[in-house]
């Protein structure tokens, strides 16, 4: 399949410069990180919420695991996350598991973590099938961003390393 045509066409339109990378297949993000010689925390993975009708994209990095409760605090909605059958119709020109960490050119509502913000760090991002990556630099990335909603919405899996999973909001009062 190769590369999204919807992707390619939102980073044509935004004038931003890529690398693709091509990867023996794979059917996890890290396992893409490692097959793609990446550190599974510049690597961008998408996971999709729905509130409602409405979509949204969280990107996280590979390493991380989504924090549903704290996407819940930050925006005060609930929300869910979106089924298969949804993510066919959301996202038809990429293979199931591969959607690309950018919502914006999706039309969807983005939430990024902070992690992925860190100051020079490149990106990678899926291209929208199990053996291409996508490899933008930091500024791009910074700038395909700018109108996400950063916060800290995953940490590491498993909950170690600096950034653990345990965390309460703020008492009432």
């Amino acid at each position: 399949m190769g590369v999204s045509l919807t992707l390619a066409d939102h980073l044509s339109q935004k004038h931003i410069d890529y690398e693709i990378l091509k990867h023996a297949q794979t059917g996890s993000s890290l396992a893409t990180a490692r097959e793609a010689h990446v550190p599974p925390e510049k690597l961008a993975k998408a996971v999709i919420v729905r509130q409602d009708d409405r979509y949204a994209m969280c990107v996280i990095p590979a390493s991380h695991q989504l924090v549903l409760e704290w996407v819940e605090y930050g925006r005060q909605h609930g929300y869910e996350i979106a089924n298969e059958e949804e993510l066919r119709q959301l996202f038809p020109d990429c293979d199931e598991g591969a959607i690309p960490g950018l919502g914006e050119a999706f039309h969807m509502d983005v939430m990024v973590d902070n992690a992925l913000l860190d100051d020079d760090m490149d990106v990678y991002i899926e291209g929208g099938d199990h053996s291409h990556l996508l490899h933008i630099s930091h500024k791009d990335f910074a700038r395909l961003m700018a109108n996400a909603w950063p916060a800290p919405i995953s940490c590491l899996r498993g909950g170690q390393g600096e950034k653990p999973c345990l965390w309460a909001p703020p008492e009432d009062g």
